[in-house]
């Protein structure tokens, strides 16, 4: 049986993402970074799990169902963070409905028998990455010191959830699901 892989986020709104685009492309042109540039800028609220290609179909529409009810929320960004030495990004900050939108999803994916068990390990950390994948140690070092004090505020209002489908090479977006009761 053919499967696709995929994962549900939550996209910022155009000028948002274009700004961490342009922090995206800032690494790219100082340290030769590209891993990032794989997705457009997102919360992941799913991490990658496969799927059957006979099953996307109900899948999407089950999903849709579960978030008929689920009211916008904002979403608030406060300068960077990592995960020493892999990965940097952006810091969400954690709030109640961001927190129980995610929750809801990972129950939610135990009907198609995906089990999120890095989150499980180590929580639900929100966050938008800006490098990671191809970053060496070296240069994550250079990266953070020029991140680390730099200061970013920025809010936005959610009012979807993202299903991204991997294409073989990047991910692309495959069905952004409106929130029923914005």
């Amino acid at each position: 049986m053919e499967k696709s892989m995929f994962f549900i986020g939550i996209c910022p709104p155009h000028p948002l993402e274009k700004q961490v685009h342009g922090i995206k492309e800032e690494f790219y042109q100082k340290h030769g970074i590209k891993g990032a540039f794989r997705s457009k800028a997102h919360i992941t609220l799913q991490m990658p799990f496969n799927l059957t290609i006979n099953k996307e179909e109900k899948f999407i529409s089950e999903l849709i169902n579960l978030i008929k009810d689920q009211k916008s929320f904002t979403v608030h960004l406060k300068d960077f963070g990592c995960f020493e030495p892999r990965v940097i990004f952006i810091n969400v900050i954690e709030n109640t409905p961001l927190n129980d939108l995610q929750k809801t999803i990972e129950k939610y994916m135990k009907q198609f028998q995906v089990f999120n068990g890095t989150h499980k390990q180590n929580g639900f950390n929100p966050h938008i990455t800006i490098a990671f994948r191809d970053l060496k140690k070296p240069v994550f070092y250079k990266i953070w010191d020029d991140v680390k004090d730099r200061t970013l505020e920025e809010s936005f209002l959610t009012k979807s959830i993202t299903v991204f489908k991997h294409n073989g090479k990047s991910w692309d977006v495959f069905k952004e699901i409106e929130f029923g009761n914005i």
